[in-house]
């Protein structure tokens, strides 16, 4: 695989742009598939349990039914004005007859918008952003399927990323914005990695400046705005 730009610009609402870089850091999570210790599923059930204990008590009032579980939540300034906000990855712990497009071990994005009188106000909720645990294969012996990572950055970009494994192991990171323009949510750039017998390949597309890199070489696009409601883990 080639070498790609290590800088990456920032797109938020200084219209930057997004460029690869080699220091992807979805790397710490390929990291935990060669250092993890525990039994199986330890790790991972560990890992819920602490973000589970930072999960504000106020999201439960928020989610469509008993279906979606909080199980990690972060907090930043996603849209354009100055109160703090929160997204939080939902799980699906149970079948839901009356949903069977999500089934168990389905996973969304619930995002809160905080307002002027210190209330919340619900923005997008997004099952199947994330990929669904139970529908993916095991990452290794010890490990289990689907490992993720979410955070907002200081300029205000919700980042969301995951490794999981179908016929071949694969990381993807989403580069979420606000569009003062769309008044909405959508995605600025994402990034895949592929890991197959005998291949790597990285491919990253920049949607808003119209530029793709596949393996270090870049390629022109169309620019445009993805809504984040029309993106989903299943399209990668």
């Amino acid at each position: 695989m080639k070498a790609t730009s290590s800088r990456i610009g920032r797109v938020g609402r200084a219209g930057f742009c997004l460029a690869p870089r080699a220091g992807w850091r979805i790397g710490a999570l390929w990291l935990v598939l060669g250092a993890v210790v525990f039994g199986p599923g330890a790790a991972e059930e560990t890992a819920a349990a602490i973000w589970r204990q930072s999960i504000p008590p106020v999201v439960d009032k928020w989610l469509p039914s008993d279906w979606w579980v909080p199980e990690r939540s972060v907090s930043g300034h996603i849209n354009a004005d100055p109160h703090e906000d929160l997204a939080i990855v939902v799980a699906r712990r149970v079948d839901a007859p009356e949903d069977p497009d999500f089934p168990r071990g389905s996973r969304g994005l619930l995002v809160l918008f905080g307002d002027d009188d210190g209330r919340w106000r619900r923005g997008a909720m997004l099952p199947g952003l994330l990929p669904c645990v139970e529908c993916t294969g095991a990452l290794g012996g010890r490990i289990g399927s689907a490992l993720f990572d979410i955070e907002v950055s200081a300029d205000g970009l919700l980042e969301v990323g995951w490794v999981a494994r179908k016929q071949f192991t694969k990381g993807v990171r989403l580069w979420i914005g606000w569009d003062s323009g769309e008044r909405g949510l959508g995605l600025l750039a994402d990034e895949v990695s592929i890991i197959r017998p005998g291949h790597r390949g990285l491919i990253h597309r920049d949607y808003r400046a119209g530029r793709m890199w596949v393996d270090g070489a870049e390629i022109e696009m169309p620019a445009r705005f993805i809504p984040i409601e029309d993106v989903s883990a299943e399209q990668y």
